[in-house]
């Protein structure tokens, strides 16, 4: 998939950009409340008044800029799947009759439709809802480590943890993503075929054959697809339940430091917040990664052809055909036809 990104330089440019400004005024915007805390605790209500409006002006402007970064996602995205629509076309039309025969039709409409939904929902959208959340961590690391340095340290520590922990499923979810492609490429070829011969069933009266034969291959996609969901699940469950108690510990961290007066007071409102969008922004990473993984595994399936691989293709297709013309006569009629040669 980073192929087709980078063939699409500008676009991802541009987004990449709106995703910074995006994160940087989400974390700054959630940085001014510690200055709004520390105001309104010394009874200061024209500066506290101050930062609010700001804080205001920004998650407005963050807004505008959030709107601007998802349809620019949506417009990347399909640029790249057309991108690779039509690799898949031209590779296709490229292949012998023979070659182009060894798959079904009904295979290469699910590369181009089934696989292209798995590839925008599960592959390019998973990548930049990762690049967001990198950012996200970026930011907000630096905000905890302006608070003080052991509050970075200890949010560094138990986000190590966290990254090692979704290594556990990414081989299984490589596995799953498979499954339920392979599964939709069986269940669209299983309907076209008993649809295409819809006239032998209704002659016949087969009705409940027909639903029978369907609804089975569309019981085993809702089998793998469960079967995903549930292990996404887990995994979820597991990684949501170490940043809960991390959060909790730098929450603690934080308090014992304002005892002891090292830090403001205002801190502990936005710090839990900064160290939940660390822990978080670290799983959907993983999360994120590992789903995109998975789901770039579909692209290798699709056949490759080389430039030499093309020219030989043309030239024995071009040698099958002979275009001398051949006459025959019927009547007072004389008719001409080009002689296919096999």
């Amino acid at each position: 998939m980073l192929t087709y990104i980078k063939k699409n330089k500008f676009q991802n440019i541009i987004l990449l950009l709106v995703i910074i400004a995006n994160m940087a005024l989400y974390v700054y915007g959630n940085y001014l409340k510690v200055n709004l805390v520390n105001a309104l605790m010394k009874s200061n209500i024209s500066k506290g008044l101050f930062w609010f409006l700001l804080s205001l002006i920004i998650f407005l402007i963050m807004m505008i800029i959030r709107k601007i970064e998802v349809v620019q996602t949506e417009k990347t995205t399909q640029t790249q799947l057309n991108l690779i629509r039509k690799d898949i076309l031209k590779n296709l039309t490229s292949l012998t009759y023979q070659e182009f025969s060894k798959e079904s039709k009904d295979q290469y409409n699910s590369w181009l439709n089934n696989d292209a939904i798995l590839l925008d929902t599960d592959g390019y959208k998973e990548i930049y809802f990762m690049i967001e959340n990198i950012f996200l961590v970026l930011f907000s690391s630096f905000a905890l480590f302006t608070f003080h340095w052991i509050l970075f340290a200890t949010t560094l520590g138990l986000a190590l943890i966290l990254l090692i922990l979704p290594k556990l499923f990414q081989k299984k979810m490589v596995k799953a993503t498979q499954e339920v492609s392979n599964s939709a490429e069986k269940a669209l070829k299983e309907s076209n075929d008993k649809l295409k011969g819809y006239e032998v069933i209704y002659h016949n009266q087969q009705f409940d054959f027909l639903t029978s034969r369907l609804l089975q291959v569309y019981e085993q996609l809702k089998a793998v697809k469960i079967s995903k969901a549930k292990l996404v699940s887990t995994a979820m469950m597991c990684t949501v339940g170490l940043s809960f108690l991390s959060q909790s510990v730098i929450l603690g961290v934080n308090a014992l430091l304002a005892f002891q007066h090292i830090v403001l007071l205002g801190t502990l409102l936005v710090s839990g917040n900064f160290a939940g969008n660390i822990f978080n922004g670290l799983n959907t990473i993983a999360d994120c990664f590992t789903i995109a993984l998975g789901t770039d595994k579909l692209l290798t399936k699709y056949p490759k052809v080389s430039n030499q691989r093309e020219s030989k293709s043309v030239s024995t297709f071009e040698k099958k055909l002979s275009f001398e013309n051949v006459s025959i006569k019927l009547g007072d009629k004389k008719i001409t036809y080009p002689n296919f040669e096999n």
